[in-house]
């Protein structure tokens, strides 16, 4: 691993003003991890990584995975996609 090029492939190298556009570009993020991490549900927590993932999947180009995780978090919210949900988690920790 070359650190000097890692640094600045992640912006190390950035002007201050480019740093400062890059934090504003995604501190949003930063607060959906937050929910993600104040979440007291793991049924919460779930909902609150999807709604992460699609904001992140916004960034990109493709509409595929904002339209999957769209439907995704539409299923969860449901009654039927949380006793889903519930069940797998259930079953898992068992």
């Amino acid at each position: 691993m070359d650190i000097d090029n890692d640094e600045e492939l992640y912006g190390a190298g950035f002007p201050l003003i480019e740093k400062l556009k890059l934090l504003a570009e995604w501190a949003p993020l930063l607060s959906r991890l937050q929910a993600v991490g104040n979440a007291e549900t793991p049924h919460e927590r779930a909902v609150a990584v999807v709604k992460t993932a699609q904001w992140a999947a916004g960034k990109s180009m493709t509409e595929l995975d904002d339209e999957a995780l769209g439907h995704f978090e539409a299923v969860l919210k449901t009654p039927e996609g949380k006793a889903f949900f519930d069940w797998i988690v259930g079953k898992v920790s068992g």
